[in-house]
């Protein structure tokens, strides 16, 4: 049997390795943690970083049995990605620059000022008081993060200069290389964009609407799919990112980008990764295109012909679940009552008794999440309240009182 090698086992893994193991692959977990959940789902776990590609291959141990190589929703490990893919001859490479643009913010950026498209003001730098001296220049609000995290870490609006030097500080607190980025603030409404690129162009777009946090931190609560774009905003959305993949002779594989759409109907590209996207957006295409972006990535990695076949889409939902207040996880109740609901695709539960947990203010806060789905808008609501309500979260503290979705 043929292995898959899957640099991460985070919750946004989890359907990776089922899918993997569905199709017939042997999977081999790679990351520090081992109670990683997705540790427990896969055929051998490397205890080694997902960053370091000398480790990794050095625990393989000459081996010669991996198919491929696969990041999901990981942009730290897209640079490892490629050394291993390089270094055991499999059939999917990227460019140097291609694995650089997934995890350094600035390098997107410079290819789209470079292109002329989804272009506005931003800087950089390693020196918070530098950056924010230079950032009054910028129109506010801004948006002050790593140059090189993901997931929303790090990431503050500033809607005034005197907000600037301690946001810098904490998104070089949260930055791999030390680096800041400023960027002037897009206004309009923020989508998730997960792709499939074959032969050089986009094939697959599905677009979810996404609800975040509120101010100062931007972390996603909730994506709601479908999502129909006017046609010449998604036209000029395709546009750009095959221009993108051309630039970076990106080939094959899975993207994932966040995009805002002016009320004038401007798109505009954020951020961009070539892995599968997070926050459950795997569950949501399949679900409501008919299209597993997991397996159009795995079979990319292996050397494989992707195969897409969507149906009408169907109205789906992911949502976090997060603690009202800090204290210690006493107990969980209703699990079993929520999967017994129909419209339930999707229960995860992270947080178990006798974890520390706090109102959410960095992913790791999480007490796990759902995917809905349901014939209409308003049944898919109903059906998410329904979990929010029966899903509860007891925690002990000074208030004793219950955190709940």
């Amino acid at each position: 049997m043929t292995s898959l090698l899957i640099l991460g086992a985070a919750d946004g893994a989890l359907s990776t390795y089922r899918v993997a193991a569905e199709m017939g692959y042997r999977t081999i977990a790679v990351d520090q943690s081992a109670t990683a959940p997705g540790v427990a789902l896969a055929d051998e776990y490397l205890p080694v970083s997902t960053r370091d590609a000398g480790a990794i291959l050095a625990a393989l141990g000459g081996r010669t049995d991996v198919a491929g190589v696969v990041a999901p929703s990981s942009d730290v490990a897209v640079p490892a990605l490629r050394e291993l893919a390089v270094a055991l001859g499999l059939p999917s490479r990227l460019s140097e620059e291609a694995a650089r643009a997934s995890l350094d913010k600035w390098v997107v950026r410079g290819i789209l000022d470079e292109l002329g498209v989804s272009s506005y003001p931003w800087i950089m730098g390693d020196d918070p008081a530098e950056l924010a001296a230079r950032a009054r220049a910028l129109r506010f609000p801004v948006f002050v993060k790593p140059a090189d995290a993901q997931s929303g870490r790090g990431v503050t609006r500033c809607v005034s200069p005197g907000a600037v030097l301690s946001a810098a500080m904490a998104a070089r607190d949260r930055s791999y290389s030390g680096m800041i980025m400023v960027e002037e603030e897009i206004p309009g409404v923020l989508y998730n964009c997960e792709c499939v690129v074959d032969d050089g162009r986009v094939v697959f777009m599905a677009v979810s609407r996404q609800t975040v946090s509120p101010p100062p931190l931007v972390l996603t609560l909730r994506r709601d799919m479908p999502v129909a774009l006017p046609p010449d905003v998604e036209d000029t959305v395709r546009s750009v990112v095959d221009k993108v993949c051309a630039r970076l002779d990106y080939r094959r594989g899975p993207l994932n980008l966040d995009l805002i759409v002016t009320p004038d109907g401007e798109p505009y590209l954020i951020e961009l990764g070539l892995r599968t996207g997070g926050n459950g957006t795997d569950d949501l295409v399949r679900l409501c295109h008919g299209v597993d972006p997991v397996r159009a990535a795995v079979q990319a990695a292996t050397g494989l012909p992707i195969e897409l076949d969507p149906h009408p889409p169907r109205p789906v939902r992911w949502q976090v679940i997060t603690a009202e207040r800090a204290g210690t996880l006493v107990s969980v109740s209703g699990e079993e009552r929520v999967r017994a609901v129909p419209e339930v695709a999707e229960l995860v539960v992270l947080a178990r008794p006798g974890r520390r947990v706090r109102p959410y203010q960095d992913v790791s806060d999480r007490l796990g999440w759902f995917v809905v789905r349901a014939a209409t808008t308003a049944a898919l609501d109903a059906s998410a309240d329904l979990v929010a309500g029966t899903m509860r979260f007891e925690v002990a503290g000074p208030e004793n009182s219950d955190a709940h979705g």
